[in-house]
């Protein structure tokens, strides 16, 4: 009996960015690790009698990051001062912008993941309508300028910056409609590839499309629940489509 493909019908593919065209985490992690000692620097000229554990104020900037970032607040502003506020202290809103210059100095520093590149290619030579869907990096950041650096950013035919411009963030579901409003094609005719099983996968399904879990290290648990299809690398892509 034949094997029925799911994707036959598929006009439309859409990527998220981070973690899945581009490595982010780790250059996240060794960011929120520069903040914390400047955070730190900052404590003992400013509040010499405060004995602030430096495992303990990295620790709650890494809990922090990850805890506003799954509730859709991107500004790294509040990310700090919300750190800040467990230990009673208030900071300036020039330095709140200096750490927020110190975190994307290093975590926008992406480099493409190459089976991306790859992936890319070779979709596009098959005809593909090409899209990114991604979140906005808050106040300070600048999403537009870290997209413009992927090397084949040309090669995608909508990018939409959810969080931004009246849009609402992932996991709504009204970025991935709006996406295929901009390629004229139905929600049935679309994919939404991305590592996220929620803001990605689950939402994409919600809205209609298609939705593909790129799950590099098989650290989502169950995570053919969440999506369509689970592939650990995007060079799978050319076995589907």
């Amino acid at each position: 009996m034949e094997e029925i493909n799911i994707f036959k019908d598929v006009k439309g593919i859409f990527f998220d960015f981070d973690n899945t065209l581009v490595s982010f985490e780790e250059l996240s992690i060794k960011a929120l690790k520069s903040v914390a000692d400047d955070i730190l620097n900052f404590v003992r000229e400013n509040y010499p009698n405060l004995n602030i554990n430096e495992n303990e104020l990295f620790n709650s900037l890494v809990e922090t990051s990850k805890k506003l970032d799954e509730e859709g607040i991107y500004d790294r502003r509040v990310w700090w001062e919300e750190v800040l506020k467990k230990y009673n202290i208030k900071a300036e809103m020039e330095d709140l912008y200096e750490w927020t210059q110190i975190y994307w100095s290093i975590a926008g520093n992406n480099q493409p993941y190459e089976d991306a590149l790859d992936a890319i290619e070779y979709l596009k030579r098959k005809g593909f309508k090409l899209g990114i869907i991604t979140n906005s990096d808050g106040e300070w950041g600048d999403k537009r300028q870290r997209l413009n650096k992927f090397p084949l950013i040309s090669y995608f035919d909508v990018i939409v910056i959810s969080g931004e411009n009246n849009i609402k963030p992932k996991p709504n579901p009204q970025p991935f409609i709006l996406a295929c409003e901009k390629l004229n094609l139905s929600t049935k005719n679309c994919v939404m590839i991305g590592d996220d099983p929620i803001k990605d996968c689950l939402a994409a399904k919600k809205a209609g499309l298609y939705s593909i879990l790129v799950d590099r290290n098989s650290k989502v648990k169950y995570a053919e629940l969440y999506a369509d299809f689970v592939v650990q690398n995007l060079k799978e892509l050319e076995e589907i489509f």
